[in-house]
């Protein structure tokens, strides 16, 4: 999480990460989520405001 925050220039204040539809905490590691080689982590920057 931290990684691609600095490699992107993007505040993990900015960011939230989703694995299965489930939030990521910066300390989760790939054996607690149960991840396996080729699943994907979904990135999602946080946007501000609604509709008009």
């Amino acid at each position: 999480v931290r990684t691609w925050c600095t490699r992107t220039g993007l505040s993990m204040r900015q960011i939230r990460f989703r694995f299965d539809g489930q939030p990521i905490n910066e300390a989760d590691t790939p054996a607690q989520l149960e991840m396996e080689d080729e699943d994907t982590i979904d990135v999602f920057q946080q946007q501000t405001g609604g509709v008009c």
